[in-house]
């Protein structure tokens, strides 16, 4: 049958799963990602759903709904839905009339906005048909709870092939799969709550020892009660900084201050060759460089209107994956101000490029577990406030994704264009880039409350990548 299991992962949800999960409840918050894939044909569904059953058995993780416990605290866990079927999740929706470019992004928008059905694993893949110019699309949607960008890229590999492939493979026979998994299932102890937000604080802090060998060194020198708890509650007081947002790096604009639960979906694209080339002859990296053009086309979008801005605050994540491993959540999402007034875009580039380097102090930020296991002891609801309020104060978050430098397939249809949605999470926007051969693909959600002019703010991204051309010549 299958060589793996759902107990190969694991069955309690992780802190920072269940802080993704927790914030869901809100749906301005919505964590999930989505991906719009460009395909120069149509791809056959079935061809599409036998390739993700073959692909299932090594990724249990997809046939996992999230179930309560009667637990206040670490309560959340995956399960094996017990009604699974594949046809709830991969599915053909045709594009609305006139099947062009902005019927097809507004079409991918309604779909990422759409909650996922209570009690299903939480993902759905959508073929697009009906385009106008012959050529295909898919709509990929997952949960954040379930994986991060990165991991989530590496789930896709069970349907992405590096050759055009139209071969069905064998028969999946999911349902002896899925009574195999259920058979083989164990129960599993849930951790204590406060020994999870302990060890995530120790891990953090660097304590090595058990809580009674702490004590015991604490005894032998009295000053280390002092220097462990100073090092914990500068942890506390960082997390706290995360969760409440820090005045220093606030928005300072007068026009992107509303916010709602709309979204207006915009794209932009630049080769990945000339986007390279433009950032090496500024000594910095393609981030940096698709950082600053973000920052550059607010400042250009608030000049149009006659104000500017001291600085955009935006958040940029950085990835702390080691493994190859799919699933599961692993980054640290930072907070930076790119500076406005009074700045050219060369300099402004060099400030971010250094704020955006790793460094000591970089280094020594909290990671997403450390964030996930104090904010289990806040309750829902306060969660989700805070995480309004913080969302309020970002302009743009960004965040990069690394895709296959060679040409990938759905079957036999060429993904031209790989497009990723990333959370706005209140923010004004968020711009999330992948690059696939040579391409720098930038999907740009929007809140139209607070840029009001979406379409023009996505033309501006466009018209600022574009002028990097002549920069790498």
């Amino acid at each position: 049958m299958s060589d793996m299991s759902p107990d190969d992962f694991e069955p309690t949800m992780s802190a920072e799963e269940a802080l993704m999960w927790r914030i869901g409840d809100d749906p301005w918050l919505d964590p999930s990602g989505s991906l719009l894939a460009l395909l120069d044909r149509p791809v056959d569904l079935d061809l599409l759903r036998r390739k993700v059953a073959a692909g299932i058995p090594s990724m249990p993780r997809l046939v996992e709904r999230v179930v309560d416990t009667a637990r206040p605290i670490e309560a959340l866990r995956w399960e094996i839905d017990p009604d699974f079927d594949l046809t709830n999740h991969v599915v053909e929706v045709a594009v609305p009339a006139p099947g062009d470019r902005r019927a097809l992004l507004d079409l991918t928008t309604e779909i990422h906005m759409t909650p996922f059905p209570t009690g299903r694993p939480p993902w759905r893949i959508v073929l697009v048909t009906g385009l106008a110019d012959g050529t295909g699309a898919l709509i990929a949607r997952l949960h954040h709870s379930v994986a991060d960008g990165i991991g989530g890229l590496r789930m896709a590999e069970i349907f992405l092939t590096l050759d055009a492939d139209t071969t069905p493979p064998p028969d999946t026979d999911l349902d002896a799969i899925l009574c195999e998994w259920r058979a083989a299932a164990t129960d599993h102890d849930l951790p204590d709550a406060a020994a999870a937000i302990w060890s995530a604080l120790a891990g953090h802090v660097g304590l090595a020892k058990s809580t009674a060998a702490e004590l015991a060194l604490i005894g032998a020198d009295p000053a280390r009660a002092q220097r462990t708890a100073g090092q914990a509650l500068d942890t506390v007081r960082t997390v706290i900084d995360q969760l409440t947002g820090d005045p220093y790096l606030d928005s300072t604009s007068e026009l992107w201050t509303r916010r709602s639960g709309g979204r207006y979906f915009v794209t932009a694209q630049m080769p990945l060759s000339t986007a390279g080339a433009a950032a090496k002859a500024r000594g910095g990296t393609i981030n940096d460089l698709y950082v600053t053009a973000l920052a550059d086309a607010a400042i250009a979008y608030h000049a149009e209107r006659g104000t500017e801005p001291r600085s955009v605050a935006m958040s940029f994540v950085r990835s702390t994956r080691t493994g190859s491993g799919a699933g599961g959540n692993a980054f640290v999402p930072i907070k930076v101000r790119a500076p406005g007034a009074g700045m050219t875009p060369d300099e402004r580039f060099t400030a971010l490029s250094n704020a955006m380097a790793p460094s000591d102090a970089s280094e020594g930020e909290p990671s997403l577990g450390v964030v996930s296991g104090l904010a289990a002891l806040i309750p829902t609801p306060v969660l989700t406030r805070l995480g309004r309020d913080q969302g309020a104060r970002i302009d743009i978050v960004t965040s990069n994704i690394r895709g296959a430098p060679v040409p990938i397939f759905v079957g036999d249809a060429h993904v031209l264009g790989t497009f990723p949605i990333g959370p706005v999470a209140g923010a004004a926007c968020n711009a999330t880039v992948m690059s696939s051969e040579d391409s720098l693909d930038i999907g740009i959600m929007i809140d139209p409350a607070a840029i009001d002019d979406p379409d023009r703010f996505g033309d501006i991204v466009q018209a600022t990548l574009d002028a990097y051309t002549g920069d790498a010549g």
